[in-house]
């Protein structure tokens, strides 16, 4: 519930913010039209001349249908148009779908997050955790080394939720073949989370020298009782005394509260 709530507040607030001001009555007008069946508010988008207040209108009629229907497919010529729409337009449409959860959207969405590029990279980014899962997991990793995106990244794979969510982290952590700061952008949100069944993973991953900080700053976190065969093997691998050391008096520590 609380999260819900959360990306709920997230949405909106994104939404909010790049609303433009337009004229009352006009915007009124149009989106009565597009409730009645009048008009269709998707065609309003599809035209670059439309008026400011009819594609306002036409955006808040399409928020409202996806919120309602997230699976329907709408959500795909919504998404379709990200890429070819104006910019401000295109921001409101990501809060929509983000809004929606409307996981249609994932390709295109991830696609405009991946654009080195793309003024839209932030917002797609955030609106990924919201509609792209454990697909998601993998694509925000990746843009972590991107030192511009690195903070919203960090929130949005905090935020990211759905089934596979604990696996895709698992896979990431341990993939040797990844990218470090990919891997160290897990870690950091695992922690955020406080997903403590990554323990198992960071007990692989720590074995190597790259990954070793971060991965034994998460185990002091998030390590449980249930991981002291995983730690007691790490403890064994490890070369670097201070994490050894750290290592052992986690154990002695986890082993005491049995």
């Amino acid at each position: 519930m609380i999260r819900s709530l959360l990306a709920l507040l997230f949405a909106a607030s994104l939404f909010a913010a790049d609303r433009p001001v337009v004229d009352h009555a006009a915007y009124t007008a149009a989106l009565k039209d597009f409730r009645k069946g009048a008009a269709k508010s998707i065609d309003a988008l599809k035209k670059a001349d439309a008026p400011a207040a009819v594609r306002l209108a036409a955006v808040d009629d399409v928020r409202e249908r996806l919120v309602d229907e997230p699976a329907s497919p709408l959500t795909a010529e919504v998404a379709g148009l990200l890429a070819s729409t104006d910019l401000e337009t295109a921001k409101l449409l990501l809060s929509a779908l983000a809004e929606a959860k409307a996981s249609g959207a994932t390709a295109q969405v991830a696609a405009l997050a991946a654009k080195a590029d793309s003024p839209l990279r932030v917002p797609a980014a955030l609106a990924l955790a919201e509609v792209g899962g454990a697909k998601a997991v993998p694509v925000l990793a990746a843009l972590a080394k991107d030192d511009a995106l690195a903070d919203s990244i960090q929130d949005a794979l905090v935020k990211v939720a759905g089934p596979g969510v604990t696996d895709a982290f698992v896979a990431g952590i341990t993939d040797a073949k990844a990218d470090v700061s990919a891997r160290n952008a897990l870690i950091k949100a695992a922690v955020g989370r406080n997903l403590r069944s990554v323990a198992g993973a960071l007990c692989v991953a720590i074995k190597e020298e790259s990954m070793r900080l971060e991965c034994q700053k998460a185990l002091l976190k998030l390590a449980q009782p249930a991981d002291l065969a995983a730690l007691r093997d790490a403890e064994k691998a490890v070369t670097n005394e201070t994490t050894k050391g750290a290592l052992g008096r986690l154990i002695k520590k986890l082993e005491a509260a049995k």
